[in-house]
């Protein structure tokens, strides 16, 4: 029992971390507890909470396994095994958002790691990247796109359109950076498995996923939710104890720590200092602010001081990256990897890239 216990704090360790720092946030600012449901996006719980019993039924039905054998057979080149992953996960997230493609990518890149028994916890951190520059072409690429299109009140052509510069800088870095961290060496495959794959829960989890995810795109999601509960709890409700239920926890306090930094006064006076009128201000400001209160906060707080929605949207998309809290597709995906040390190799490729973009794309800036 107290083992357990340990292994859940352990785990859930920045979890803890940020609640401490919510309770003193709320203590400073004199906010009661009784208010912390009202700072959570129970909207985006919601729809973490499906995506995460959906894909731990796929995980669990065993096709992942099936799936990474068969490509672990066909790509036998680390390099090239990593551009293909990064790259569908960066596309997938252009149509699927980002965090939805990462729920995909992740467990099958993790499943290639028992095959090969390799560490790939460095092709999930560039998977991480990869969401949040295949995610920033299209105005339902990520929660920030989307609230960005709604306020700008323009086609998806032309959203997709204005956002080809900054996909460009941050998809060329990312090329040149996978070709430069991941060498071309063979990889070994053992020449049998015999895993069994579950057909009836993986045909039950695919039609669920095609169910919810149309759902999200017709923002619907919250209502469809119930039913996935309900089919899967009838069909497989050991799905339930398998999930980790401490990445939905961790939202919620993040959630509520982004809504109180967001009070603080200074906070407050540092924005009446800014002139947004000043497109690089506006740029460099929601980059910024992506690396303390998230790009999705970070944006709607920036559309109350700036109508130029393009030029927030190059700032946030880019901030996704560098610090961990950049993007909530930072977390999901680090939080699929058991290894700690992971947190701390993120930033060893996430700042200079998140440094390397910025200064790049802020120079073509005009």
């Amino acid at each position: 029992m107290v083992n357990n216990i340990r292994s859940a704090l352990k785990r859930n360790l920045l979890t803890v971390v940020l609640l401490v720092a919510a309770l003193g946030l709320a203590y400073g600012l004199r906010q009661p507890l009784r208010l912390f449901p009202a700072m959570v996006d129970w909207k985006t719980i919601f729809t973490l909470s499906g995506l995460l019993l959906i894909t731990t039924g796929i995980k669990e039905s065993g096709l992942f396994y099936l799936l990474a054998y068969r490509i672990a057979r066909k790509i036998d080149n680390e390099r090239l095994l990593a551009l293909f992953l990064i790259f569908l996960a960066a596309i997938l997230s252009m149509f699927l958002t980002n965090d939805i493609a990462l729920f995909i990518v992740v467990p099958l890149t993790l499943t290639l790691q028992q095959i090969v028994e390799n560490d790939y916890s460095k092709i999930i951190i560039f998977e991480a990247i990869a969401v949040n520059a295949g995610s920033s072409l299209t105005p339902i690429g990520n929660p920030q796109n989307i609230y960005l299109w709604h306020q700008w009140g323009v086609s998806f052509h032309s959203f997709v359109r204005e956002m080809i510069p900054v996909f460009s800088v941050m998809s060329i870095w990312l090329l040149a950076m996978t070709f430069l961290c991941f060498p071309s060496r063979k990889i070994e495959v053992a020449n049998n498995h015999n895993n069994v794959v579950d057909q009836g829960l993986f045909i039950i989890s695919a039609i669920l996923l095609v169910v919810f995810v149309s759902s999200i795109e017709l923002c619907l999601g919250t209502y469809f939710l119930p039913i996935i509960l309900l089919v899967i709890l009838i069909t497989r409700k050991s799905i339930f104890l398998k999930c980790d239920w401490g990445l939905i926890l961790l939202f919620v306090v993040i959630f509520v720590d982004l809504d109180l930094i967001c009070r603080l006064k200074a906070v407050n006076y540092l924005l009446a200092m800014l002139d947004f009128s000043n497109i690089r201000t506006l740029f460099l400001s929601g980059a910024l602010f992506s690396q303390v209160i998230s790009n999705v906060p970070s944006a709607i707080l920036l559309t109350k001081h700036s109508t130029n929605f393009k030029i927030i949207a190059y700032g946030v998309n880019i901030g996704g990256n560098g610090l961990l809290i950049g993007s909530f597709a930072n977390l999901i995906a680090l939080r699929f990897s058991d290894k700690k040390t992971t947190y701390f190799l993120f930033h060893i490729y996430s700042l200079p890239y998140f440094i390397i973009t910025l200064t790049f794309f802020w120079c073509l800036l005009t």
